[in-house]
């Protein structure tokens, strides 16, 4: 007995393409790569310092798909806390934060000896802060709305061993 598939299913037709359903445009990004971080335990540390906290869970689950380990903080003095405990390869630093903002928090940052290696980039939607914040101590900066494919080749740049500082 010999198989036949099943004849193929009629896509709906539409008068025209104004009529037929959007659909959302998503970017598409690289598959996780494994071999990027193959041991979890040695994978980059990522602190991300933002307040909103549905951007903090975008931006953790991003990184997570990526194999990165990340550590929160919901304000600039807990970033300079945790940054000061943890030791993380990169700090990504919303500029604008309730109590202790990111242009404080990256200053203070700096003046930790222990973290003077540390990459800073600053996340924020300000016109114009490029200047402001590489003058706050930050290392680059990623303009928001993020691009995620430009955001993710950033986050690599600075947490390749060896990168040029």
């Amino acid at each position: 007995m010999a198989f036949s598939p099943p004849p193929p299913a009629e896509a709906p037709s539409y008068p025209s393409l104004a009529d037929r359903p959007r659909q959302a445009r998503v970017p598409r990004i690289s598959p996780v790569r494994t071999d990027e971080h193959p041991d979890p335990s040695r994978a980059p540390l990522v602190l991300i310092a933002e307040d909103h906290e549905d951007s903090r869970d975008a931006l953790r689950t991003l990184l997570d798909a990526f194999g990165y380990r990340v550590v929160e903080a919901c304000n600039g003095r807990q970033a300079v806390e945790l940054a000061r405990a943890e030791r993380p390869d990169l700090i990504l630093m919303d500029m604008m934060m309730p109590q202790v903002d990111g242009f404080q928090a990256t200053r203070e940052i700096r003046s930790i000896e222990s973290l003077h290696g540390v990459p800073i980039v600053a996340l924020t939607a300000m016109e114009g802060a490029r200047d402001r914040v590489m003058q706050a101590g930050c290392d680059d900066m990623v303009p928001k709305p993020l691009d995620v494919r430009a955001f993710l080749d950033r986050v690599r740049v600075w947490t390749t061993p060896g990168r040029a500082t």
